[in-house]
């Protein structure tokens, strides 16, 4: 079973997500609303792929990205209403790929399956 976790903080982005993982048969997705909940969750439970937002409360999603692959290394979904501006970032060794709110569940779905291959 693959493990995801999904740091977000807007609780409808979160209740799209497990939307979406209900329909996803050997996939568990784990939340977390913070950077620092996220911190704690990989300490406990280290995922096989990130899906991380980029605009968070108490961090910035990049960076979260960065520290949390130091901690336990695993493939990156970057998420962003912004995501076309920062797809061209040279950041491409840090993230494996960028999902553009509002989410398209299929294309969510495929780009997941691509990440965990």
């Amino acid at each position: 079973m693959a493990i995801v976790l999904y740091v977000e903080d807007h609780p409808p982005a979160q209740m799209l997500m497990q939307a979406i993982f209900a329909d996803m048969t050997n996939h568990w997705l784990s939340l977390a609303s913070s950077g620092q909940e996220a911190r704690e969750i990989v300490g406990s439970l280290p995922p096989d792929l990130y899906i991380i937002d980029l605009d968070l409360p108490d961090t910035d999603g990049l960076a979260l990205a960065a520290m949390l692959r130091r901690l336990h290394d695993a493939p990156v979904l970057l998420v962003s209403a912004y995501a076309e501006a920062v797809k061209d970032a040279p950041i491409h060794t840090l993230i494996f790929d960028y999902l553009a709110k509002p989410l398209d569940p299929e294309h969510v779905v495929e780009t997941i399956k691509r990440a965990l291959a």
